[in-house]
């Protein structure tokens, strides 16, 4: 699979001006040396987004979103990396010559060309299962009690899983595909360690299938709907995640129904896949159905990108109407207008359209109630809104949801509608609407939740203090990677961006070089070196380094010496192995004695006007002990390692 080089990447970055690519979609502001907006990837009130253009990178503190030019763009855009660097570089005037090799990516290639393979073969092996084998006799009854024609079922390509695992392993013999392809895809599973069970068995057994389909179109997975109506198993059952498939960035039917949603320009949600099917089947096509009512803020992105208005079609219960607050809370902060088109008690779109005609459900969709309507129609033949305390605790509520909404002059009909409705003074309803805002103490006041970006673990205090000052000075950066003490690495938790800089041969303290760089790490990673270079350049410089060395090589020793009492207390243990942790704990033990001892000798030296006899008698001592300090680590040796800090 072709690859980018490493030098064009960089070429492309340091040719690209952040602050101008930036700008086309972000209002930003001069602050000092960098500039602020406000984040276009959560809802906020005052800015919090940094771009820092000697770093060319990016930093929101309200979500921690954060990365260089092609991240911002992947994010901003949906778009690959290789396409965020191809279309950064046409915009640079660089030609893009593509590396012909690359092993890693050839194997995700390879991994995700098999398994589109294996799913595509399956939905044609369900389907015709369905359509023709005797042993899908359940499947099509189903399918006639739904009125779902044999016309639909083709234009869907259902299928039917059977309830032996004999006939699986037959095709896939037949079709060359092996044990481990089919678990990787989820078809197989394999049993728990404490059932007793050893072989793989399927994972869909006497259910109808639904291929799960990418916008292109794409079967990635499959969800199966329980045929049998006394089983205990889960009504649906869906996939799991793989290489090429996530329940939390896919709708069911959205590649059959992105250009209807795009060209009216509204989206109806309902909660299952017959649901949707019935309604697509009937003409109403701008109709999609998440993998069980979790909305999710990649789903929300998705319907703002073809559409400004949603309408929710759950269940008329006590369920559907938590499911539409939910979704709401996602929905609402990304612009959308968001309506309720509740159905009649006991009946959801499928039964419906079946039962009444689709002329009716197009009427309830008609009707679509604003989301603060439908809630304040729900209170109210629900709650007792007369008591003034229960009607406070709901409009404290509805104050909440309020700040969810994106656009003033919507929030601001919303107030006086809800104030209206409830029987209360505007301005007393907007003193709920303001204690409900507390803003946090970070620079974000947001009014919606921010989006959960990756993190680290907990990153330890010196490391970060040793890992900003390397790339603040190359001097430091190249001190650090001689000092031959990687061990840390290894022995120290919270040492991830520090070994980051530390492992790389890259001048990173080259802002073109680390923003390049950020490229080639995790997600995770990048998020945590743009927040750090958002901060505040640490002071102290190479001899602050060295005591934040210092400080992780004492941590590093106390921790290897708790490991080993750890172990000690063991009972279990062999009398040589005994033997050998409590020489070990012994020679840790006088080790940091004698480093403790050192430094503090060292310290002594240090004093001002000391007499000269004092010094000599101090620069002896300091001597002796850093000479019986190396003599112990070399016995550590064969424990800890050949190289001696």
């Amino acid at each position: 699979m072709p690859r980018i080089p490493e030098e064009t990447i960089q070429q492309v970055l340091e040719a690209t001006d952040i602050v101008d690519l930036i700008g086309r979609h972000v209002k930003l502001r001069k602050a000092g040396v960098n500039f602020v907006g406000l984040c276009p990837f959560h809802s906020e009130k005052t800015p919090s987004f940094n771009v820092r253009p000697q770093q060319r990178t990016y930093h929101c503190f309200g979500c921690g979103a954060g990365g260089n030019a092609f991240r911002f763009l992947m994010e901003h855009s949906s778009i690959t990396f290789v396409e965020a660097v191809k279309r950064l570089a046409e915009q640079a005037g660089i030609r893009i010559e593509e590396e012909v090799y690359d092993a890693n990516a050839e194997r995700e290639a390879k991994v995700r060309k098999a398994l589109l393979k294996v799913h595509e073969e399956a939905v044609e092996w369900f389907h015709l299962l369905l359509m023709r084998h005797k042993v899908a006799e359940d499947a099509r009854a189903y399918l006639k009690s739904r009125a779902i024609s044999p016309q639909t079922a083709k234009d869907w390509q259902m299928g039917y899983a059977p309830p032996y695992g004999d006939m699986l392993r037959e095709w896939a013999l037949e079709k060359k595909f092996t044990e481990n392809l089919l678990v990787t895809a989820g078809l197989l599973a394999r049993p728990d360690e404490d059932s007793g069970r050893r072989d793989t068995y399927p994972r869909f057994r006497h259910r109808l299938m639904f291929p799960i389909r990418n916008e292109f179109g794409e079967c990635i997975a499959f969800s199966g709907r329980v045929l049998d109506k006394e089983a205990k198993a889960a009504k649906y059952l869906n996939s799991p995640e793989t290489p090429i498939f996530s329940k939390s960035r896919v709708f069911f039917g959205f590649d059959k129904s992105k250009r209807a949603i795009n060209k009216a320009d509204r989206a109806i949600v309902t909660e299952g896949q017959l649901d949707m099917i019935t309604a697509f089947a009937n003409g109403v096509e701008n109709v999609v159905a998440p993998l069980g009512t979790a909305f999710t803020e990649f789903h929300a992105k998705k319907l703002k990108q073809i559409s400004s208005e949603v309408v929710l079609c759950f269940d008329s219960d006590n369920a559907g109407y938590k499911a539409a607050e939910r979704a709401f809370t996602i929905l609402a902060p990304t612009g959308l207008s968001v309506k309720v088109a509740p159905l009649p008690q006991g009946e959801d779109p499928d039964s419906l359209i079946r039962g009444q005609g689709v002329a009716v459900f197009q009427e309830y969709i008609g009707r679509a109630r604003d989301f603060f309507d439908h809630m304040l129609d729900h209170a109210s033949a629900n709650r007792n809104l007369s008591e003034v305390r229960e009607r406070s605790r709901f409009a404290g509520e509805l104050a909440s949801m309020v700040l969810l909404v994106d656009n003033n002059i919507v929030r601001d009909a919303a107030v006086q509608n809800i104030a209206r409705r409830l029987n209360m003074p505007e301005d007393e309803f907007r003193r709920q609407i303001a204690r409900a805002h507390r803003p946090s103490s970070t620079p974000s006041n947001s009014a919606a939740p921010a989006a959960t970006q990756p993190s680290l673990p907990p990153q330890d205090r010196n490391a970060i203090m040793l890992f900003r000052n390397a790339l603040a000075d190359e001097k430091i950066l190249n001190w650090l990677r001689s000092t031959g003490r990687e061990e840390i690495l290894q022995d120290l938790s919270g040492c991830e961006l520090l070994a980051l800089v530390w492992k790389s041969s890259a001048n990173l303290a080259e802002p073109a070089t680390l923003a390049a760089y950020l490229s080639q790490v995790s997600r995770e990673e990048e998020v945590a070196v743009t927040k750090q270079l958002s901060l505040p350049m640490p002071e102290g410089g190479m001899e602050a380094a060295e005591c934040a060395l210092e400080n992780l090589e004492a941590a590093r020793l106390n921790n290897l010496l708790q490991i080993v009492q750890t172990h000690v207390k063991q009972r279990s243990l062999a009398p040589e192995e005994m033997a050998l942790l409590q020489e070990r704990e012994l020679l840790l033990t006088e080790i940091i004695r004698l480093r403790n001892t050192l430094q503090n000798v060292q310290r002594q030296v240090k004093q001002p006007e000391l007499p000269t006899t004092e010094m000599a008698r101090l620069q002896e001592r300091e001597q002796a002990l850093r000479k019986e300090y190396l003599d112990r680590y070399e016995q550590l040796q064969k424990f800890l390692g050949p190289t001696a800090p």
